[in-house]
């Protein structure tokens, strides 16, 4: 039962961490372009529970709509470029 919980969470951590690599963003330009993005309030420490280890009690799985708003505002950024 907690197997596809922790697959998921490794999964969207990967593709998450792989986006920060590519455009060299930190977290907390990561956490003002999903907020931008959504108009949802998301702070860097939020942004560091999504890439915690799932074994980290503060560790939450990056929910699908960060990831999607997050590859949405990168998209954009390299098309400006």
């Amino acid at each position: 039962m907690e197997q596809p919980r922790i697959q998921e969470h490794d999964e969207n951590q990967k593709e998450f961490r792989d986006i920060l690599s590519k455009y060299g963003l930190t977290q907390a330009e990561a956490a003002a372009l999903i907020t931008n993005e959504t108009g949802q309030s998301v702070g860097t420490r939020k942004i560091r529970s999504w890439l915690a280890g799932v074994s980290i009690p503060s560790s939450r799985k990056c929910p699908k709509w960060a990831l999607t708003a997050l590859k949405r505002t990168t998209e954009n950024l390299s098309e400006e470029k």
